[in-house]
């Protein structure tokens, strides 16, 4: 628990800054035509890619303290299956840009996708609770930030 404290503290407050200005720069570059916003969004689609190297290393701790090869093998498939949704993603917010598909099916299926994705992330922790006494919850990890180490 205490290397997963470690790893979500490590954050780097001046991304935030980095990200805000970046953003700004594309704004005015769409805005003056200068660039498109097909092109913004496969800027976007590269610069996310960090994240998702975070997501891996930070399941990768979680896992290194497993004792269930089942729950290893369930949170490997966990990690791998975001990998493999975000072409799709990427492909719905394409159809948005491009209008392929109107506005209101975009917000239709984003309502949809979060709250089935609020759904599974509910079961997919209480499943991986009953699975390996190791697993750290993230309510378990909010409740130690929230109290400190014991």
């Amino acid at each position: 628990m205490r290397e997963l404290m470690a790893f979500d503290g490590a954050k780097k407050t001046s991304v935030v800054l980095l990200a805000f200005i970046g953003f700004m720069i594309l704004f005015f570059l769409v805005e003056y035509e200068w660039l498109s916003a097909i092109s913004v969004f496969l800027i976007g689609a590269v610069a996310s890619l960090p994240d998702f190297y975070k997501s891996w290393r930070r399941e990768t701790i979680k896992k290194k303290y497993l004792v269930s090869r089942e729950a290893k093998r369930l949170i490997h498939f966990g990690s791998m299956s975001g990998l493999l949704t975000y072409p799709f993603v990427l492909l719905w917010v394409y159809a948005v840009l491009t209008d392929l598909i109107s506005m209101q099916t975009f917000f239709l299926i984003g309502v949809l996708s979060f709250a089935v994705t609020i759904l599974v992330d509910k079961w997919y922790e209480r499943h991986m609770i009953r699975l390996d006494d190791n697993y750290v919850s993230e309510a378990e990890l909010n409740e130690e930030r929230k109290w400190g180490s014991a």
